[in-house]
């Protein structure tokens, strides 16, 4: 209601809170040094194929990463300080993540198909490596020789986000809908999604995964105004269900903040969402 002496304050007016201690960073698993490593090398997954898009020698993005994180370094040191300058630190990850998407950003200014080139080009490396070093262990059923159906990926997506979990990547994840228990984690799809794929509709469904190693990285390039922002576990996806079933797969992020806060500028999210819509091509 209107202060009737005082009038009302403007929402302009009201200061952010400071944002709540950041909890102690993960140590996560050996396997994030496919993606990235301290150095930005050629070894990593990321910076091979922004060079092999671009035909930018490897060398050259390794420095333009360690420069850029160093410029970078106190300001994200503040806000989510590291236990060791590793990579599988969660914190100094998401700063070389972070330093990894300015670079790959300037390397590519405005061609936006590339980026996303690039980008769906890291997940479908990402699911090869992890199938290679035998975290991904089912096999989608060959249903006598037919076509597979989309049911018979739900153990491999599951193994896929428990790979993400299990190497500390993330924090948790939820498959579905937050209140849909009959549409939600191994029940996310059912006979009527694989004819809806079969019949060439789309499908929907929900990914949230949580406190993502990348999450202060990417809510810091969507406040300079950019959606160019590192997300590993969304283009993954993407590429077991283009390699599984030759799907085409279109996805979106937002970030969700689940925790009611009574200054309308407050935002700190935990929890990334994806949205996926598969076709068959």
């Amino acid at each position: 209601m209107r202060d009737l002496f005082k009038g009302n304050t403007k929402e302009g007016n009201v200061l952010p809170s400071q944002p709540p201690t950041p909890p102690p960073s993960r140590k996560m698993s050996p396997f994030i040094r496919n993606i990235l490593d301290e150095n930005g090398s050629e070894r990593c997954i990321t910076v091979r194929q922004l060079s092999k898009l671009t035909s930018v020698d490897t060398n050259t993005i390794s420095s333009k990463i360690l420069s850029f994180r160093e410029k970078a370094l106190k300001a994200f040191q503040v806000k989510e300080p590291w236990d060791e300058e590793s990579v599988q630190d969660e914190y100094f990850f998401d700063l070389s993540c972070y330093s990894l998407f300015r670079v790959a950003a300037d390397i590519i200014p405005s061609d936006y198909g590339l980026r996303d080139t690039w980008v769906r080009d890291v997940g479908r490396e990402i699911y090869s490596q992890m199938t290679n070093e035998g975290y991904i262990s089912v096999q989608s059923d060959n249903n006598g020789g037919k076509k597979n159906k989309l049911t018979s990926t739900i153990p491999i997506l599951t193994e896929l986000l428990n790979t993400f979990q299990s190497t500390k990547f993330v924090k948790g994840y939820r498959l579905g809908e937050k209140n849909d228990d009959l549409r939600s984690g191994i029940n996310i799809f059912d006979q009527y999604d694989d004819e809806d794929i079969d019949s060439g509709s789309n499908v929907n469904f929900l990914l949230s995964v949580f406190r993502p190693a990348t999450l202060g990285a990417s809510l810091q390039v969507t406040g300079e105004g950019s959606r160019f922002s590192p997300d590993f576990v969304g283009s993954t996806v993407a590429a077991m269900f283009e390699k599984e079933l030759g799907l085409r797969v279109e996805y979106e992020s937002y970030f969700v903040d689940e925790e009611y806060r009574e200054n309308p500028k407050d935002f700190f999210p935990e929890e990334q969402l994806l949205q996926f819509t598969l076709k068959k091509k």
